[in-house]
């Protein structure tokens, strides 16, 4: 029997080894449900929680914290149109529309002005202010 067969099956256990460690590099991953965040993701929000900024994969995992909380601050979510970061008072969630997230329907959420005209283009909820929302009076 030749040494090389075994030697080359080491070789590719190794490098698939590498390859699966490579690409488990740590990195910030949602609170609540423990998704990779990509900051520059449309869904990307945060929420003040008992003095820590609290990252989240979605608007929906960033309620749920805030709930389970009971107390929230300086929460920031990425406006839907302007895809800019934006404090949730100048927002109102959508729910229910044709705008799937990354882990299917979601709260979209829309500056003040525009979320009545993004409800009816995109079939969606009326919108809903955070506080609305975090005290459960969403549909």
């Amino acid at each position: 029997m030749s040494a090389r067969p075994a030697h080359a099956g080491g070789v590719l256990l190794l490098v698939g080894v590498l390859l699966l460690v490579a690409g488990c590099r740590p990195g910030p991953r949602c609170a609540t449900c423990g998704m990779k965040i990509d900051p520059a993701s449309p869904w990307f929000c945060s929420v003040t929680i008992a003095g820590k900024e609290e990252s989240f994969d979605t608007p929906s995992c960033a309620f749920t914290a805030w709930r389970k909380a009971k107390a929230g601050s300086l929460a920031r979510f990425r406006e839907y149109y302007s895809q800019e970061l934006k404090p949730v008072d100048e927002l109102r969630f959508v729910r229910g529309s044709d705008v799937i997230g990354p882990m299917g329907p979601d709260l979209v959420p829309v500056s003040a002005e525009t979320a009545g005209r993004f409800a009816r283009d995109h079939n969606g909820a009326p919108p809903r202010t955070a506080a609305e929302i975090v005290r459960g009076e969403a549909p």
